[in-house]
């Protein structure tokens, strides 16, 4: 039976979440792992904009209306904004759902505090927004996407599909983006604490890419 992993990506990053996702892929070689961008992404000037939250749900609809329906196994792996994404998807016939480090919440004060410190930063909630990232690309943020973060319940988004397919949530233990987060309104789900920080880098890898591997094997 034919085994795909689908990977839903986080806020302003590509398609291989800066090795996170590709690490958890190495580990399960035996499965059929899909990868794509959520985000527009150009290599001439670097730069990579922020597709708004709908736009990014219909493209992982999308990918998975390209896989076969026969006879297969479908699981997803969705780190940080991913998780939301995949919530806001809600898609069906999927065999088990894995978020790491998610939001509890859509709290643009928080993103804004994050990224609108950094200098040369320029955030403005109704154009253009240009954040300089580390890795000397530049993300872009238009007023559409801080749009389509009003009004979501993110933990009502969860229980519901939970509802069509079952979910494991695992927070990091030390998350310097998201603190310390509340999921005890959510129903039918797993929560699991690791170790680790917002990206399980370093020694957290090696537990994290070994629990994953664990729940979908």
């Amino acid at each position: 039976m034919k085994h795909y992993v689908v990977y839903s990506h986080g806020f302003g990053v590509r398609k291989d979440g800066r090795g996170l996702l590709t690490d958890i892929a190495a580990a399960i070689p035996d499965a059929e792992h899909i990868f794509f961008n959520y985000n527009d992404v150009d290599e001439t000037s670097n730069t990579l904009t922020v597709s708004p939250l709908h736009e990014q749900a219909a493209r992982l609809q999308t990918q998975l209306a390209k896989l076969d329906r026969d006879d297969v196994i479908i699981d997803i792996v969705a780190h940080s904004q991913g998780c939301i994404v995949t919530a806001l998807a809600s898609p069906n016939n999927i065999r088990r759902v894995l978020f790491l480090a998610p939001p509890d919440n859509v709290d643009t004060d928080r993103l804004v505090g994050i990224f609108g410190n950094r200098p040369d930063s320029v955030i403005d909630l109704n154009g253009e927004s240009r954040i300089p990232r580390r890795d000397g690309s530049t993300t872009i943020i238009p007023a559409s996407y801080w749009k389509s973060l009003k009004g979501l319940d993110v933990v009502r988004l969860y229980n519901e599909l939970a509802q069509k397919t079952q979910i494991k949530l695992y927070t990091a233990e030390k998350d310097e983006i998201l603190g310390v987060s509340d999921f005890s309104a959510t129903t039918n789900i797993e929560v699991i604490e690791l170790p680790g920080r917002h990206d399980f880098k370093d020694e957290a890898r090696e537990n994290l890419v070994q629990t994953i591997k664990e729940a979908l094997i």
